[in-house]
């Protein structure tokens, strides 16, 4: 009887203590929302996390921001060799991937592509259409003819009839038919084969058309490289000044539900809290002992 009131002593100490410490890790977790008897809030509720969700929000931003990813390691990450070879690779398979033009530049601009495209021809088609109407052609064509036109006749008794004059009023008609035409159909000449070579264009991949003018991945790569790492030496102060890393941890956790909060507490710490609820069991066993060689004093 004696061995098994020691043992029954000793089995009550530890499932007291074991279970004291579970509704001890129980309770900062649970209950999740204020408990009211008689319109009186219960003690104890919500539990420790949810009623201190706040200050555990801002704690964690000021830890983050502060002591684990300040603004100068978040320079030094971004703006580190690794970081530029890897963007750098990044840009290198994107660019000389099998996609075309017209793909990337969908999945650029979406539904916005098809006027891009429009937008570009339009663009494209009216400059050509002004060089053109400037270059003054029907000016060139009559002086070029003209003078083709006396050097054929020259030493022949054409020569005698044939003078700028009389060349002069049979190319100022010609002169007028060719600005008429140009002014009629040089933009919707100009219009078709812009399209038709965009089309052509737009058909191609970046990589086949740098590889036709000589141009490397590698060369792209390192360019790449390089350009990444000037612009985060020239921006990343301003950029990393004007990032509140505590801030927008702290909003972050406070946007999280108190579910979210035990998930993320108890992924990093749940075989602490585990072994803190085993604990208690080894302490009730422990105190059970010397409560038990007390009673034999």
């Amino acid at each position: 009887m004696e061995a098994l009131r020691i043992v029954m002593t000793l089995v009550i100490s530890g499932l007291i203590g074991y279970f004291t410490n579970y509704i001890a890790v129980k309770m900062l977790f649970r209950p999740r929302t204020e408990k009211h008897i008689f319109g009186k809030r219960v003690p104890f509720t919500p539990g420790v996390i949810p009623r201190n969700k706040p200050r555990l929000a801002k704690a964690l931003g000021n830890a983050v921001g502060e002591q684990l990813l300040t603004g100068n390691d978040l320079k030094e990450a971004l703006s580190s060799e690794r970081t530029a070879n890897a963007a750098a690779e990044h840009i290198t398979r994107s660019i000389f991937s099998d996609d075309t033009l017209g793909s990337k530049l969908g999945s650029l601009l979406g539904d916005n592509a098809e006027a891009a495209k429009e937008l570009a021809a339009r663009r494209i088609t009216e400059t050509v259409t002004a060089k053109i109407k400037a270059a003054d052609i029907s000016s060139v064509i009559i002086s070029e003819g003209t003078a083709a036109i006396k050097e054929k006749v020259a030493g022949s008794m054409l020569a005698m009839f044939v003078n700028d004059e009389l060349i002069a009023q049979l190319a100022a008609p010609l002169a007028d038919k060719i600005d008429g035409y140009l002014d009629e159909n040089a933009e919707p000449a100009v219009s078709k084969a812009v399209n038709e070579e965009l089309e052509l264009l737009l058909h191609r991949s970046p990589a086949e058309l740098l590889e036709n003018s000589g141009i490397t991945q590698e060369r792209v790569r390192a360019a790449a490289a390089a350009l990444f790492s000037r612009a985060a030496a020239d921006s990343l102060d301003d950029i990393i000044a004007s990032v509140d890393i505590p801030s927008i941890v702290e909003d972050r956790v406070n946007a999280m539900s108190v579910e979210q909060v035990e998930e993320l507490v108890m992924s990093v710490m749940k075989h602490e809290l585990n072994a803190v609820i085993s604990l208690g069991g080894l302490i009730g066993v422990i105190i059970g002992l010397l409560n038990v060689a007390v009673q034999k004093i």
